[in-house]
């Protein structure tokens, strides 16, 4: 229960947040769904003319206050954050464009929370206009989600610290570095203390010593992901976010920010997916009558949506939490929070699985073709199974953990004085 009841969740869209989603539609329907294709198969990168687009329409600033060159509305910026995603997620199923944009302004979100005011200065409003790129920069080769463990160090050297180390499967190695901008860093700064000697930082892409490789994914195509190899690497202890020795808590914050946003992204792929299976069901024709009235397909159906309009309202929910959080920090518990944004990240990627992957089943023959989106829906849903802020596992023990408690958790009693 939360611990004031001054706060009520509406369920409709503000006329604000109604405008915003005709909006952003109606721009990726005309400019984005037309090339997603090219941009999963034949470009293999975003257009940097649709990037300064979404920038003029105002797409990354809507978590970057106006100050900073964005278009924030204060207390609402989750929700506008999920709105945008869900919508370009509908028009480009690869999900290249939509991680571009989640991690822009997820992680935009975090640094306008906890970066310094001279940070801030320097990277917020160049992420507004679309110069720059943001992205997180956490897992490591021996481990994705045990980040106590992350073997990156940084030694403290006056006003910065120099870094040794290596981050792999990064999401936009190569845009940070044509386009300019950086990543979002978490690193050891006192090694022998666990995740209690973690600090979290803004790593640019250019700093000396710095080198990147990319890797082959199976999908997501136009967007670019890596790893990371830091050699004396010189960061200024200006692009801290938060406490030096505290920056596991600030990253899991920002988890939980980019996870409703990935969720969020999840959700308008599968909206699209069912969109397409039930057209193409209603008007295909199979021993005289259509296939949806055939119950094995029309109930399948019937499960999918009914599944995304639930998790449609708690991902509404999610936002509503952290943007009430942000406003007092007082509105609810991290735990809550923790719970209810793993209960949407835990679920709706796998729905996008099943939405793709069913819809493909519909077409027979057709659906194994790349004459529809559906097979690239479904390449691209799976990072967000697989990984892209903790795997579908690792938030079943987030809220085992915040629910049944301490017992459930197995690696719990490792991290005991940390």
């Amino acid at each position: 229960m939360n611990k004031e009841v001054g706060f009520v969740m509406e369920f409709r869209l503000s006329a604000e947040q109604e405008l915003w989603k005709n909006t952003v539609r109606e721009f990726a329907e005309a400019e984005i769904e037309p090339i997603a294709r090219k941009i999963d198969e034949e470009w293999e990168r975003i257009p940097d003319e649709i990037i300064q687009k979404m920038a003029d329409l105002g797409i990354f600033g809507v978590t970057i206050p106006e100050e900073y060159g964005g278009m924030a509305m204060p207390g609402e910026e989750m929700q506008f954050a999920r709105i945008t995603v869900h919508e370009l997620a509908r028009a480009e199923l690869s999900m290249s464009l939509p991680v571009y944009t989640l991690l822009c302004i997820g992680w935009s979100f975090l640094l306008n929370q906890y970066g310094t005011e001279e940070a801030k200065e320097e990277i917020l409003p160049r992420v507004a206009t679309g110069e720059w790129f943001i992205g997180i920069n956490t897992t490591e080769p021996g481990g994705g989600s045990d980040l106590a463990n992350i073997k990156t160090v940084g030694k403290s050297d006056g006003d910065k610290w120099i870094v040794n180390g290596e981050k792999a499967y990064i999401s936009g190695v190569r845009e940070a570095d044509e386009r300019g901008g950086g990543h979002l860093t978490l690193f050891k700064t006192d090694p022998e203390a666990g995740y209690k000697g973690t600090t979290f930082a803004y790593f640019p892409a250019n700093a000396p010593g710095t080198t990147y490789t990319t890797y082959h994914d199976m999908g997501r195509m136009g967007l670019s992901t890596g790893g990371f190899v830091y050699k004396d690497v010189e960061i200024p202890k200006k692009y801290i976010l938060g406490e030096e020795n505290k920056g596991f808590y600030v990253n899991m914050e920002g988890f939980n920010a980019a996870r409703i946003l990935v969720s969020a992204a999840c959700l308008g792929g599968a909206e699209k997916c069912l969109e397409i299976s039930k057209e193409y069901t209603r008007q295909r024709v199979l021993f005289g009558r259509p296939l949806v009235n055939f119950e094995a397909i029309s109930f399948e159906i019937a499960d999918d949506y009914a599944q995304l309009q639930m998790l449609k309202l708690m991902l509404q929910k999610a936002a509503w939490m952290v943007d009430q959080f942000y406003q007092d920090r007082s509105s609810f518990t991290k735990e809550q929070i923790n719970t209810t944004v793993s209960i949407c990240k835990a679920h709706a990627p796998m729905l996008a699985v099943d939405a793709a992957k069913h819809g493909m089943m519909y077409h027979g023959g057709f659906g194994y073709t790349k004459d529809t989106p559906l097979e690239m829906a479904l390449r691209g849903a799976m990072s967000y199974v697989v990984g892209a802020e903790g795997g579908y596992h690792i938030q079943k023990i987030i809220i085992a953990r915040d629910y049944i408690g301490d017992e459930a958790v197995p690696f719990r009693g490792t991290q005991k004085g940390h």
